[in-house]
């Protein structure tokens, strides 16, 4: 639902859905199964294709070869529980912010807006769930959908599809 208020601003309304999958693995485990899962982004590479201007296709070729077995890469990642947990005892916890820019292009090419939501996080933690650590993360779909483009619905089901690869594949091969 879309509506301008007084100040003639838009707000938008979507309903996110979460998911938060247990993994079977511990927390150490988790960490490193979505790493190797998962490409990794170098920034380096980014400052040199913007110095030499470099063609799209050249772009896209680097996005494909840091990208990992699912399509994705890690693009940042913080360990937040290495420094919170020196109040109230050890929290394990870490964010990625993940993606994938050539997808991330065609979503920002139909609505510059969605660039608030892409790349998109995934947490990964701990909290003595019965079932492992936990994988957890915002269905892509949902929270573009608050854009209402039937355009990007079809693309953020693509990255819907990919982190859901990335799960399987941690709950399959290293458990």
């Amino acid at each position: 639902m879309t509506m301008h208020d007084r100040e003639n601003r838009m707000v938008s309304h979507a309903r996110i859905i979460r998911e938060d999958i247990p993994t079977g693995l511990g927390y150490e485990a988790l960490v490193a199964a979505f790493e190797r899962e998962m490409g990794r982004w170098d920034p380096l590479v980014e400052n040199a294709l913007i110095q030499q201007k470099a063609p799209w296709e050249k772009v896209k070729r680097v996005f494909h070869s840091m990208a990992g077995p699912h399509g994705l890469m890690i693009f940042f990642h913080v360990d937040q529980g290495r420094l919170t947990s020196l109040h109230h005892g050890i929290k394990r916890c870490a964010l990625y912010i993940v993606g994938n820019g050539i997808i991330a292009e065609q979503i920002l090419s139909i609505d510059v807006r969605a660039s608030q939501y892409v790349p998109f996080s995934v947490c990964l933690y701990d909290n003595g769930h019965p079932g492992g650590a936990i994988i957890s993360f915002d269905r892509p779909s949902s929270f573009l959908a608050v854009f209402q483009q039937p355009a990007l619905m079809e693309i953020s089901r693509l990255l819907d599809s990919r982190i859901y690869s990335v799960v399987h594949a941690i709950r399959s091969k290293y458990r």
